[in-house]
């Protein structure tokens, strides 16, 4: 009778152990799938990003963001990266970067 005791708690732990470590493992996943979710990408079917969109796209700082923003020498605005200029903003297409971007691969900006 008393072996009989033992072998129903000792089951009843190893029952209970397995849906704890199957909780854990459904709980990290869920964790990893709102990691993936909350990326600053912008949506596909966005194809204009605001500067402040293409600093989170390109993952860089305010001052390296100024390094490579279109500016005014005169009458003539000068830019390596691809933009559109729609009145007083400047907008950057996101194919187009992703172009610039491979192309550009190890060019530093001063």
């Amino acid at each position: 009778m008393r072996m009989n005791t033992y072998l129903l708690i000792l089951a009843a732990s190893i029952l209970t152990g397995s849906w704890m470590v199957t909780s854990a493992l459904n709980d990290t996943k869920a964790q990893t799938a709102v990691k993936e979710i909350t990326l600053n990408h912008p949506p596909k079917d966005q194809q204009l990003m605001s500067p402040g969109e293409l600093k989170q796209y390109l993952g860089i700082r305010d001052d390296q963001l100024a390094k490579i923003l279109p500016k005014k020498d005169g009458d003539v605005v000068k830019s390596k990266l691809p933009y559109v200029k729609i009145g007083y903003e400047y907008y950057f297409p996101q194919k187009a970067v992703d172009k610039w971007l491979a192309e550009t691969e190890a060019e530093v900006f001063q």
